[in-house]
């Protein structure tokens, strides 16, 4: 068997990283926050646009932490929404970096971008920037390549669950594990993690107006539709493939950065049980994808520099305008 090494010392990496990103207390958009100052960056968003944006709780963690969701939008009833579930797991931090950048985006762009200001009187963004909050806690203090949830597993000495294989959609199926110790468990049963079973919640009590669900995960720089557990096709899934398309030819079009797109199952693995074939097959989202954003190379991995949080932001946002533009436009 040949191989490369990548990364010659991941824990020196990891050390660096930590070292470089130091910081006085309070939210900062070019670095990686605490879930507190994620929370309190929310609740600025908040009282700084007081007709855009409104924070919610959608739950308690296993740990007691208020699982923080906002809801950004033009005054309007019965509009169509984009939901965007991010960091399922807890190592993923560029993804709530992403996010947030793109809240900020969306509120700052109404009233001066015509695109933005359009796209908000006609469509509502539900954003869960951080979902597996005991993890990401867990990975800022302990265990930086942390991946579960913490939720303790009878009989068990191994703590949490793949957040993302614990959803009724195929579950327990190809590529989930039954043992609690391995960092893909399932689970003991579909939504046994309270993180899973507060955003199965929020979407099924706005199940008419969820019009895209968007899974943001690391890395690897794919844009991939349903299914992940099962080797077929949807039968719309030419639909989805060309909204894809223009995702990626959008985020291409700002650094330059190529994703992959396609069916998860095609362009990865066999993976039962995750949220976006979850949103598709049992809530009825038409366009639901799993986004896996940069980098494509395992060079930083889930370690990517906090110099490429803008990158990732801006060639996101390109291609969460283009689903914004088609769900405007369908529905």
């Amino acid at each position: 068997m040949k191989y490369t090494v990548m990364v010659n010392d991941l824990q020196q990496s990891i050390s660096m990283a930590k070292s470089r990103h130091t910081r006085s207390a309070g939210f900062n958009f070019s670095d990686y926050n605490t879930y507190g100052d994620i929370i309190g960056q929310l609740q600025d968003f908040e009282v700084s646009y007081p007709t855009l944006a409104s924070v919610f709780s959608i739950g308690f963690s296993h740990e007691g932490q208020d699982i923080k969701a906002i809801k950004v939008g033009a005054a309007g009833s019965n509009k169509p929404a984009v939901f965007l579930e991010g960091q399922l797991h807890a190592r993923d931090w560029i993804v709530s970096a992403t996010l947030m950048y793109n809240i900020k985006f969306l509120l700052e762009g109404y009233g001066s971008d015509n695109q933005t200001t359009t796209l908000m009187d006609k469509v509502d963004f539900y954003f869960i920037p951080v979902t597996n909050v005991d993890g990401y806690a867990f990975t800022r203090t302990f265990n930086r390549m942390w991946k579960k949830t913490r939720f303790p597993n009878a009989g068990s000495e191994c703590v949490g669950v793949d957040a993302n294989l614990n959803w009724d959609e195929h579950f327990g199926g190809a590529g989930s594990s039954p043992h609690p110790c391995s960092d893909d468990y399932r689970g003991s049963a579909a939504f046994s993690e309270a993180e899973t079973q507060a955003v199965h919640d929020l979407v099924l009590t706005n199940n008419n107006n969820v019009k895209a669900y968007l899974s943001v995960q690391a890395y690897g720089q794919m844009w991939m539709s349903p299914y992940s557990g099962e080797d077929i096709k949807p039968a719309d899934y030419e639909e989805q493939k060309d909204l894809a398309e223009r995702a990626v030819d959008a985020i291409y079009s700002v650094n330059g950065a190529m994703f992959e797109y396609g069916a998860f199952h095609d362009l990865l693995y066999l993976s039962s049980g995750s949220s976006f074939d979850w949103a598709y097959a049992k809530a009825g989202v038409k366009y639901s994808y799993a986004i896996r954003l940069r980098p494509n190379t395992a060079y930083y991995g889930f370690v990517l520099p906090a110099d490429q949080i803008r990158a990732s932001a801006d060639e996101f946002f390109a291609g969460l305008l283009v689903v914004a533009e088609q769900v405007a436009a369908e529905y």
